[in-house]
């Protein structure tokens, strides 16, 4: 099925006062889905969320709505009855979640045209065999994605009920304040438990090594060197480099303004600024997190100095951001994703901004760890450097590692003070 067959879509809308605002869409009618649109507005609008979180959590209703037609459920009629949903139907709910939003709009497909041949109940051993190799393609989606449609349904289903519990007669508003909570309690227990056991200790970056192979391939003069011209090569330098030395997002470089860089502090300013009438993207790219100030080194800034002039001849004053394509304009998302698409080609392992982040991060954390700054300072420089408030844990995953490296030699030195009897000759 391609995704154009979906019967909702999210699509961004850009309203006169510059605010990127997502909608979900019935693709039948081409109109917005009045329940969803106004859970946007009253709701989640109003908690100041990003436009690619509301973008996500429409995303969400997709799969909720799939999994309702699938069970036959109009919620408003159920609702207006004083009913909600019974057990099976948040059971679909919940296997609804882990699956693509393709998978699940097949499978709506095919119950349908089933409905409509009234083809036998049986179904036939072959069948069922397709079905489980289309399974094992990659209908299934992680349990984090899983994790968080379940968070935004069980948010949705909620503010649908106390609606439905404002405008119901004393005799269904107990009911329903009663089923609410039953279902909200049952999708709970379904949500996945995400856990890190698999990832303690584990690289996101690359190495030292492929970090000074990755920083020669992008040098101008470089045979190696994959694009074409003088403004790009030098651009795209900048943009590698600009990554691995201050661990910015993809988001936060696009949206750099020339005047954010402080020539004489050598400080660069990272500011948050949705929904900005100046930036003629309709995917704005935006800083994710805190504002913040962060140190630019000699050889960074002589480097920009260079891209800048070029930068200029070409700009010629149109705009003010720091990143534009070769046509002058600000450079988008799937952009800059391409230049380490054509990086990832030319240099292996797979590198992008995601990644030169963690990169940089990791470095940091080691080379504070090299100079015996315990596990609080190197918190707190993480946590000013990334952006992050001083309750995330993004930036704990980068000391685990130590953490764990020193508990292996704890419990070596333990063992070292054991007596062992009669020891096995150790092999050469």
């Amino acid at each position: 099925m391609s995704q154009q067959s979906a019967p909702f879509r999210v699509k961004l809308i850009r309203t006169a006062g510059g605010e990127r605002l997502p909608v979900l869409l019935v693709r039948a009618t081409g109109l917005p889905d009045f329940d969803a649109t106004l859970w946007v507005v009253s709701s989640l609008r109003n908690k100041n969320l990003a436009s690619e979180t509301i973008a996500q959590a429409l995303r969400s209703l997709v799969v909720l709505y799939l999994a309702l037609q699938s069970c036959k459920v109009n919620l408003s009629e159920r609702l207006a009855a004083g009913n909600f949903l019974s057990p099976a139907e948040i059971e679909e709910i919940s296997k609804a979640c882990r699956l693509t939003v393709l998978a699940n709009a097949k499978a709506l497909d095919d119950q349908v045209e089933g409905e409509d041949q009234k083809i036998s109940k049986v179904t036939s051993l072959e069948k069922f065999r397709m079905h489980q190799t289309e399974r094992a393609k990659g209908d299934d989606v992680d349990a984090g994605t899983a994790s968080i449609r379940l968070g935004y349904i069980r948010e949705f289903l909620t503010w649908r009920a106390n609606k439905a519990i404002a405008r119901a007669g004393n005799e269904v508003k107990a009911n329903l304040i009663a089923l609410r909570d039953i279902v909200d309690n049952e999708l709970q227990n379904k949500t996945p438990v995400v856990t890190e056991r698999a990832t303690v200790g584990q690289r996101m970056g690359i190495d030292r090594q492929a970090q000074e192979r990755l920083l020669s391939v992008v040098v101008p003069t470089n045979p190696q060197n994959p694009w074409t011209g003088e403004f790009i090569r030098l651009r795209n330098q900048f943009i590698v480099n600009a990554f691995l030395a201050l661990g910015l997002r993809r988001g936060e470089l696009l949206g750099i303004r020339v005047g954010d860089f402080n020539p004489q502090a050598h400080e660069l300013l990272i500011l948050r600024r949705p929904d900005d009438m100046s930036d003629p993207r309709l995917q704005e790219p935006n800083a994710k997190t805190r504002d913040r100030v962060l140190p630019v080194s000699y050889d960074l800034y002589a480097l920009m100095k260079r891209y800048l002039m070029l930068r200029h001849e070409l700009v010629a004053g149109r705009n003010e951001f720091l990143i534009v394509a070769n046509t002058g304009d600000p450079m988008s998302k799937s952009e800059a994703n391409r230049i380490f698409d054509v990086l990832s080609q030319k240099f292996p392992p797979k590198v992008s901004p995601h990644i030169l982040r963690h990169t940089f991060f990791e470095n940091l954390a080691d080379d504070l760890h090299r100079a015996r700054k315990d596990d609080v300072e190197i918190l707190n420089i993480l946590t000013r450097l990334g952006g992050w408030s001083d309750n995330s844990n993004s930036p704990r995953r980068y000391t685990k590692r130590f953490a764990q490296e020193r508990a292996a030699e704890a419990g070596l030195a333990l063992q070292a003070k054991l007596y062992i009897r009669n020891p096995p000759e150790r092999t050469p």
